[in-house]
């Protein structure tokens, strides 16, 4: 059996006050077991901190950053690229009839035009236009997608004007024509 240490009564063994003298049982806690918890948290705090900041210097120092042209350069090298692939197919047309069915038909004269456009975060998409009468597509639409967010969309059909936009979607007809 436990007795109280006060007044010498038995009581339970799990009780944290003598029910007869109200004498508290359980032994306050020490001041430095307050010191040794908070200093625990503060170790644990600048442990995560720590690791943190390694895990940060390792995809900051370590692993390759991207090359992103500013948005300036990235849309004028874009639009050059959207023309001049504009034209190869302007002149597939002139000598065949009708525009390609598709873009690998102009390859050869396209190619320099689309790896220009990936050089600067951008990748170029044609479509053609359904076939005529004649069995000949006079109609094509080429765009110009960013990679990143905030550059403008470009957009060009057989017109030759190149038109954008800023939202994100693709460019098309009914966009402002750029200067």
């Amino acid at each position: 059996m436990f007795t109280c240490p006060s007044c010498e009564q038995t009581i339970n063994p799990a009780s944290e006050i003598c029910p007869y003298c109200h004498a508290e049982l359980v032994p306050a806690r020490p001041a430095a077991h307050h010191k040794e918890q908070r200093r625990g948290l503060l170790i644990t705090i600048a442990a995560a901190l720590a690791l943190v900041g390694g895990i940060w210097a390792v995809f900051y120092f370590v692993l390759p950053k991207p090359t992103v042209a500013p948005p300036p350069i990235a849309e004028s090298a874009a639009v050059a690229a959207l023309r001049q692939a504009a034209a190869a197919v302007q002149s597939y047309a002139r000598h065949e009839g009708g525009y390609p069915v598709t873009i690998v038909q102009v390859q050869s004269q396209a190619s320099a035009a689309f790896a220009s456009a990936r050089g600067n975060g951008y990748y170029l998409v044609y479509r053609a236009g359904s076939p005529g009468n004649d069995g000949n597509i006079h109609s094509f639409v080429l765009l110009a997608r960013p990679d990143y967010y905030g550059y403008r969309n470009f957009y060009v059909d057989q017109t030759g004007i190149v038109r954008a936009t800023r939202q994100n979607r693709p460019a098309d007809a009914h966009d402002p024509p750029i200067s």
